[in-house]
């Protein structure tokens, strides 16, 4: 009984299209209940994650990947804390999230006026007029642009070059802007005066790098970067897999804005509920772990292994 994991299967709907590499709204997951406590499992095949069965297929054997062994690790932390019946989140102090727009369709106002002030956007190398009209009029606004490696670095300088000079300032950094090589990166990053950041390649990131690392610990352990350069965010997951990137973030004191807020991409449910209000704040969560006890409790849980 000591190594059984329990799942529970569910969907996620979308807006709209949540990054460059996929049009799919539909966003499937399951949640384990494990060692007393819970986690998410939320694979992104356009990543090179397995499929949902095959997940949960490799749990009943005994498989480990990547995304498994993240799982397994948050809902054994998450059961310690439940057994010895203390919250996760009494220590520790999360950081605030910029706001995540996956497209240009959404205004910027809504945003704003729960109090963010940087918008982190799943960004196209060919729109520099729509960014530009879409970031015109508030002058505190500050970018963080994720190209998802879609573009060559030829093409994102393009798009660079074709920036009015006051978008450009708004620019905080450009995440994944074309596939990561240190050399490449370092070059562009200078020739252009730019912050470069990187999500895809943590593992080969080269240790002086001045880059920011962004940590998804949904899918990795923690890298071998300085946390001063750290960022976290959660994977467009399930409220329970917020939670950890949000318990992580704040177990390990980082102090950049993070990207820890991201129900509000999805249609509500009762666990996207509990989080009140979208804000960069991140809320009070009840209960013993990572919280959420009774939703949890009463989910129509099945045996995996």
């Amino acid at each position: 009984m000591h190594n059984a994991v329990y799942g529970w299967r569910y969907r996620l709907i979308a807006a709209e299209a949540l990054n460059r590499k996929s049009a799919r709204r539909a966003i499937d997951g399951f949640l384990i209940h494990h060692a007393g406590g819970y986690a998410c499992v939320q694979p992104w095949s356009e990543f090179g994650h397995g499929s949902v069965d095959e997940l949960w297929q490799a749990i009943a054997l005994e498989q480990q990947t990547p995304l498994i062994e993240q799982a397994l690790h948050c809902a054994r932390i998450d059961g310690k804390a439940r057994n010895e019946g203390v919250s996760l989140w009494q220590d520790i102090s999360v950081p605030d999230s910029h706001a995540t727009f996956t497209s240009l369709t959404t205004s910027w106002q809504n945003a704003r006026d729960a109090g963010f002030t940087i918008a982190k956007i799943k960004a196209s190398a060919e729109h520099s007029a729509d960014l530009a009209a879409w970031a015109n009029g508030d002058d505190q606004l500050r970018l963080r642009l994720d190209f998802n490696e879609m573009p060559s670095r030829e093409e994102t300088q393009k798009w660079l070059d074709q920036c009015p000079t006051w978008l450009r300032q708004k620019i905080d950094f450009l995440e994944d802007p074309f596939p990561y090589e240190a050399d490449s990166w370092k070059e562009f990053a200078d020739t252009n005066n730019i912050t470069l950041a990187l999500d895809r390649g943590l593992a080969e990131q080269s240790q002086e790098s001045s880059l920011i690392s962004v940590w998804k610990p949904a899918w990795a352990p923690l890298p071998s970067v300085e946390t001063s350069h750290l960022l976290v965010t959660s994977a467009m997951d399930h409220v329970i897999g917020q939670a950890w990137a949000a318990y992580q973030a704040g177990l390990h004191r980082v102090k950049e804005i993070c990207g820890l807020r991201t129900e509000h991409l999805f249609e509500m449910n009762e666990f996207s509920e509990r989080m009140g209000m979208w804000s960069p704040t991140w809320p009070r969560i009840n209960g013993a772990g990572l919280g959420f006890d009774d939703l949890l409790e009463k989910l129509p849980w099945t045996r995996i292994r």
